[in-house]
């Protein structure tokens, strides 16, 4: 055999001895410790901090417990709130039902808003209060349109009432006619005026809930 020969084997054994020693520095059968949530502890260096008791269990790596994306949890977090505190996840628009021009009858689409809203106040304990606000739109007088939000505001007020909403009381019912517009709609005919002015004609509810005894506003 030659010098070249020899050298090779040799070095292709130390390769062989090293790998072996790679591989039993990776596998530890020592107890891993764990805190009171279960996770393994870890020294600064990122190494596992062991007992003197041995475990089948293998290394530390096949120990580590896999912890969920940050954004699962905030996933988790607000369906658990919708679940527990449904009137929470209701928007504005949800709160929110609209009249025809001069009119205080509720209209088909109405009717149905009112009573998806109803059942969540009525199941959601954290439900203190519910506001019922009634508007009208800048057309005609300050008085017409003060009465005519009344109207309204008594109107969703009363079909609350009527379909199940007992579990906390109506405490207010309010109506500010055309003084709070939401619109800004320039001097224009009155077909198009009166079209423009459509989210004016309205009657919003305002929740008020419990938290830690204390009554928080959703607007």
């Amino acid at each position: 055999m030659s010098h070249l020969n020899t050298k090779t084997f040799i070095l292709a054994g130390l390769i062989v001895i090293s790998a072996a020693g790679i591989a039993n520095a990776e596998t530890d059968y020592r107890q891993v410790v764990r805190d009171t949530d279960g996770q393994i502890v870890r020294n600064t260096y990122e190494n596992c901090v062991r007992t003197k008791e041995l475990t089948d269990q293998g290394s530390c790596a096949s120990q580590r417990v896999a912890q969920p994306p940050v954004q699962h949890v905030a996933e988790q977090v607000v369906k658990q709130r919708q679940e527990t505190h449904p009137a929470a996840a209701l928007t504005q628009e949800e709160r929110t039902v609209y009249f025809k021009f001069d009119r205080t009858a509720l209209l088909p689409e109405s009717k149905d808003h009112l009573n998806t809203l109803a059942k969540v106040l009525q199941s959601d304990q954290s439900v203190k209060e519910a506001r019922i606000v009634g508007y009208a739109d800048r057309i005609g007088s300050v008085s017409y349109n003060q009465r005519l939000s009344q109207k309204r505001a008594e109107t969703v007020r009363d079909y609350l009432i009527a379909n199940g909403y007992t579990n906390a009381r109506v405490t207010e019912t309010r109506w500010v006619g055309k003084s709070e517009p939401s619109t800004n709609c320039p001097a224009e005919k009155r077909a198009q005026l009166i079209d423009c002015l459509h989210n004016d004609r309205r009657v919003e509810v305002e929740i008020g809930y419990v938290h830690e005894g204390q009554v928080s506003d959703a607007r």
